[in-house]
């Protein structure tokens, strides 16, 4: 397996089934892993390597080179069960680990693990519903915590047109920072400061919660589904 390329979900639920899905479709190797037979069966159908195995057991993973995997994702719904898998991949030296907390005690006990990138869906899911309602906005929010989200969505506005980032200072009069721009199936990543905005441009931003409305309005950026 090439480290650089490899990919490896562990735990077949919703989470990680999706997880892993998604890196399909986006032409990723992609290894996936659960200890009940017919998620396998199910999952061998549309993974290239699917693997029955029980990753509490580390030799299981060492036989499987995992070791070998750039990132694994752990979706294993059982807290004892994800904590020992974590524990496990740590051990042989998975450097790049995300794991799916079920709560913040949870997120707590990974993060003494030294597991760096945690998310807990439900909590993630509850936030940007929330921060949506507040303000009143039904495009794609994430909200990244400490008063700040990522707004997602297409620009429709004219009077931005041709006008550069800088020109704009999303920063000094929002709070707002363009993270990426993408245009006809390119990624400008990050843009500079003389990139400038066209109709159709899909917009990451990161901005404060009580500014996302007026950074919306400013762009008249509409959600993605409605390009």
């Amino acid at each position: 397996m090439s480290q650089k390329k490899s990919y490896c979900v562990i735990g077949l639920g919703r989470f990680g089934y999706q997880v892993a899905t998604k890196l399909n479709e986006g032409g990723k190797d992609v290894i996936v892993i659960d200890k009940n037979e017919e998620k396998i069966e199910k999952a061998s159908k549309i993974f290239d390597i699917a693997f029955k195995a029980d990753a509490t057991d580390i030799n299981s993973l060492v036989e499987i080179g995992i070791q070998n995997v750039r990132t694994v994702i752990v979706g294993v719904t059982s807290i004892e069960e994800s904590i020992m898998v974590c524990a496990n991949l740590r051990e042989i030296g998975v450097k790049d680990i995300i794991a799916k907390a079920n709560n913040d005690i949870h997120k707590r006990v990974l993060k003494t693990m030294g597991i760096a990138r945690i998310v807990v869906p439900d909590i993630e899911i509850a936030n940007r519903i929330a921060v949506q309602a507040l303000y009143n906005i039904g495009i794609d929010i994430f909200s990244i915590g400490d008063g700040f989200s990522w707004v997602k969505g297409v620009v429709n506005n004219e009077a931005v047109v041709n006008k550069t980032l800088e020109k704009l200072d999303l920063r000094v009069k929002y709070d707002a920072t363009v993270i990426m721009v993408q245009r006809s199936g390119k990624t400008i990543f990050p843009p500079a400061k003389d990139t400038s905005l066209m109709i159709g441009d899909v917009v990451t931003i990161m901005c404060r919660n009580e500014k996302i409305k007026s950074v919306v309005k400013l762009l008249n950026v509409e959600d993605i589904d409605n390009d």
